[in-house]
């Protein structure tokens, strides 16, 4: 008969983390730069005598771990490694402005004295730009507006700040009683509220801004009601030439935190850290299953 074939391990395919409640999904990792399964024990060693080598050693506790290092971040890597709630928007052709919100003082977001809505300028929605944008007193009456980023500058009609400040009106807009002013070249305008206009000096509002999208999430991190979720994990190695499968199925793990480096030109490349756990229902970590080709 001979010797067995060599066991060879190559590559990685996928990640595919589940609910351990139900073996839902929750969804699966295929831009991988790799994952490591490592146990690694710790040893008490017995010293006597003039000896300079232990007499004995026995193995103590065993840290199991799995490390991986990804090249995409779905929204289920957010909510099981960083505790994050997800709130999706749907795809929309014309973009998508959110509602005005005050951030100093509440006299520029004000239904009946100040500004009642932002909204996209109908018509002029190719001329949205993505961004954070802030509103500004400029007098009782008129307001400035600026924009955190240029990212989208160069969509629809091309602008630039008007000056260091980031303010994207060369002159204050005037916000009358029930009338729309518009923010020119950025697709928005603004509402006056139903009564006299009265902005007060200092207050400011901001709203954010997707231009035409597919689709985005918004992901809320460090909330004081964050948890974990304990998570089932299977890994799954690069099909070799030969047919050999060979799979890692874990059942209990869990993740805490991961970087989300963002350097000049450079893919961003989290690395996750996971701790296999004791299963005591399966009297288990893991189990591999190799799998022969044909």
């Amino acid at each position: 008969m001979g010797l067995s074939t060599n066991r060879i391990v190559f590559g990685i395919h996928n990640i595919t983390p589940y609910r351990r409640s139900d073996y839902l999904p929750y969804g699966t990792l295929l831009v991988l730069g790799g994952g490591t399964m490592t146990l690694s024990a710790e040893m008490e060693d017995l010293f006597g005598g003039s000896n300079k080598f232990a007499w004995a050693s026995e193995s103590k506790t065993i840290t199991s771990d799995f490390t991986a290092s990804v090249k995409s971040m779905p929204d289920f890597l957010f909510e099981l490694f960083l505790g994050a709630s997800v709130a999706t928007t749907a795809a929309s052709a014309t973009g998508t402005v959110d509602a005005l919100v005050n951030q100093n003082g509440t006299s520029i977001l004000d239904a009946a004295t100040g500004i009642a809505s932002v909204s996209a300028k109908a018509g002029s929605e190719a001329d949205l730009k993505d961004g954070i944008y802030m509103v500004k007193y400029a007098s009782a009456t008129t307001v400035d507006v600026y924009c955190l980023t240029n990212i989208s500058f160069a969509k629809g009609t091309d602008v630039t700040f008007v000056d260091d400040s980031l303010k994207i009106t060369a002159t204050p807009l005037t916000v009358a009683t029930g009338a729309a002013v518009t923010i020119p070249d950025f697709g928005l305008e603004l509402t006056g509220g139903s009564g006299v206009i009265a902005f007060t000096d200092g207050d400011t509002a901001i709203f954010k801004v997707a231009a035409a999208h597919n689709g985005f999430s918004d992901i809320t991190i460090g909330k004081s009601t964050t948890e974990f979720p304990e998570f089932g994990m299977v890994a799954i190695a690069q099909k070799r030439s030969n047919k050999e499968l060979f799979e890692i199925h874990c059942f209990k793990c869990a993740g805490s935190g991961f970087p989300i480096p963002m350097e000049e030109q450079t893919f961003s490349i989290p690395e996750l850290n996971i701790k296999l756990l004791y299963d005591d229902e399966l009297n288990a970590i893991a189990k591999i299953r190799a799998t022969k080709g044909l």
